[in-house]
């Protein structure tokens, strides 16, 4: 994001000759966006990543990509955020998706990142659409497009119960633009969930 001031200046010299200069600055600050392997399924929130069913004694894993849509360096640091609880005026107007929010357990520890902060340089080149909808990282051609990957970050879910699992996390930008994403999944005793 930038945003761009245009204006000038009027300077006066001492032998009484005046000059205008004209001035351009531009602020730029650096924004991340999350990207995933499949888009989200649910139209409510397209920020919301679905483990679906998994077994307590497993581990689901999926990736994340990182991109930085801004020429600036993106800092950035994860954080967890208190999913909020929302008061229901009445059963008949509830919508599935705040009924599910009411059903869920807010426990961030089910959800494990391997990595929770960093720098990513920008602009990052973008996913590769493949044909069944999934995106993958560029191939790079060399060291500088390298540095201009996404960056991938694994997340594990390990439930701990057969509940569902609902966390919200904030990838924070040192003088930028953050973005949320929702972590679901549910838990299961049946074994073959895997």
């Amino acid at each position: 994001m930038n945003n761009r001031k245009t204006g000038e200046v009027l300077a006066h010299f001492s032998n009484g000759d005046q000059q205008k200069i004209y001035i351009t600055g531009v602020l730029m600050r650096p924004k991340i966006v999350l990207l995933t392997e499949k888009p989200s399924k649910n139209d409510k929130a397209m920020d919301e990543i679905n483990f679906g069913t998994c077994n307590v004694d497993k581990a689901r894993t999926i990736k994340i990509y990182l991109s930085n849509i801004t020429e600036v360096t993106a800092k950035w640091q994860l954080n967890y955020i208190s999913f909020p609880n929302k008061a229901t005026i009445g059963h008949n107007t509830t919508t599935p998706w705040e009924l599910e929010n009411m059903q869920k357990t807010d426990d961030p520890d089910v959800f494990e990142f391997d990595t929770t902060d960093g720098s990513l340089r920008g602009k990052s080149l973008p996913l590769r659409k493949m044909p069944e909808g999934l995106s993958i990282p560029p191939v790079p051609k060399d060291d500088q497009e390298r540095q201009l990957l996404p960056q991938t970050i694994l997340v594990n879910f390990r439930p701990k119960k057969n509940i569902l699992y609902k966390s919200k996390f904030r990838f924070t930008v040192s003088n930028g633009i953050s973005c949320d994403v929702i972590l679901k999944g549910h838990g299961s005793y049946e074994e073959d969930k895997d």
